[in-house]
């Protein structure tokens, strides 16, 4: 069995689907090894072992929602794009979504993945409460008013238990308006980048960083009062009057509406609609959070690499995420940017790599764990204030390491 993108193949010497929690009690309980596959969109060996691989879609598809206090009890296996379509039949929505709907919430919850918008932190600090299964097959729960633990609880790479159910905060249902700006140079971005991605609730900017070339500008709208009169030339660029892709040459109509018509957040916020299949899974992805202050010179670094990134990529996109308190997340302590690589799949790129984090790992920018890097365990220890404190939460939640794998040996080595 392969993954999403089909550049792994999983080692498990058992896949089982789970139905109840009894079942994944005892699974949990006399596994020697473990480790829960979603639905495959990691980009390296996170889910992987060379023991029982589990899935948990079919454990609960309930949805509880708390209405005084605006928080819904989310089953941990189920799909990004069911929760959202629930939530909105019931007049209530989560604040971000990412680009794709078919990713599963403890998936997204667990590598510290996000949306786009400065004032939009990753999806995992919506989480206010974590019910799970541990190591010795008891059922827990943690929630943010009641342990310090909690923010390492969150992101926590799948190496502290199987989390069965989500609490997350919701908000009263909204709209939003999506327009696209195309033709905007790199130089425009980096010269009026706080212009660029504080005007609207989410912002991306996609290009292929070839130099001479320009990119779009994805630009979504709270659809309120406030919504300001957009100019049809701004920067070196214009206001697209037809649906864009992303990726330029591609086929537009597996992407959400554009050009102003108004919707729901669910349709939308992700730049592809919810049952869409907007690519093939023939890429491989990269994404390094590094620190705001400093993406001027990000830019120019890799704008003088400019060509040879645009020989082996889709796309490339820009985002920014507000900082949060969650130990391993991305953006932890810092406002962030976001650097996304969709790779064309190639023999080369392992050598590639590191040239861009040569570049993209200054100041201490942080690799996405759900994707391709290739930094050492000890560099990315310096780069999370609290990584001691989360090899901690390991030897003390995970002592036999059922959890453990080789991604988790490599990246934590002191329990």
């Amino acid at each position: 069995m392969k993954n999403w993108a089909g550049n792994l193949t999983f080692s498990a010497k058992e896949y089982v689907e789970i139905d109840s929690t009894s079942k994944l009690q005892s699974i949990v309980r006399n596994a020697s090894g473990i480790k829960v596959l979603a639905t495959g969109h990691s980009f390296n060996d996170i889910a992987d072992t060379a023991q029982t691989q589990i899935s948990i879609k079919n454990l609960s598809n309930e949805i509880e929602i708390d209405t005084t206090n605006k928080f819904a009890l989310v089953p941990a296996g189920m799909q990004y794009a069911d929760v959202c379509r629930y939530l909105e039949k019931r007049g209530w929505a989560l604040f971000n979504t990412a680009s794709l709907g078919e990713i599963t919430v403890a998936g997204a919850v667990l590598t510290g993945t996000h949306g786009s918008g400065s004032s939009n932190p990753v999806l995992s600090d919506c989480v206010d409460g974590i019910e799970m299964v541990l190591a010795s097959g008891d059922l827990f729960s943690i929630s943010r008013e009641d342990s310090e633990e909690f923010s390492g609880f969150v992101v926590s790479l799948g190496a502290l238990g199987v989390f069965t159910k989500l609490k997350l905060k919701i908000v009263e249902s909204f709209s939003i308006k999506q327009f696209v700006y195309e033709n905007i140079g790199i130089q425009s971005i980096a010269e009026n980048f706080d212009a660029v991605f504080d005007k609207a609730y989410s912002v991306s900017y996609f290009s292929n960083w070839k130099k001479n070339t320009t990119g779009q500008i994805w630009m979504k709208f709270l659809d309120d009062n406030n919504l300001p009169q957009l100019p049809t030339v701004w920067l070196d660029g214009n206001i697209a009057n037809a649906k864009q892709h992303p990726v330029k040459v591609n086929d537009p109509s597996p992407c959400t509406d554009q050009m102003g018509i108004s919707g729901k957040w669910l349709y939308r916020l992700p730049h592809f609609k919810l049952d869409s299949s907007p690519a093939s899974g023939d890429e491989v992805q990269t994404e390094y959070l590094v620190d705001r202050s400093h993406v001027s010179e990000y830019i120019a670094e890799l704008s003088n690499i400019g060509d040879e990134i645009a020989e082996r990529v889709y796309a490339t996109e820009i985002r920014t995420i507000k900082s949060d308190d969650l130990w391993l997340s991305g953006a932890y302590g810092r406002q962030t940017v976001g650097f996304h690589f969709t790779w064309k799949k190639s023999d080369s790129l392992a050598t590639f790599l590191p040239k861009i984090e040569e570049i993209l790992g200054k100041h201490d920018g942080r690799p996405h764990w759900g994707k391709l890097f290739s930094t050492s365990q000890e560099e990315l220890a310096g780069r999370y204030p609290k990584y001691s404190s989360f090899e901690e939460l390991l030897k003390k939640y995970d002592p036999s390491k059922k959890f453990r794998n080789s991604f988790i040996n490599r990246y934590f080595i002191n329990y």
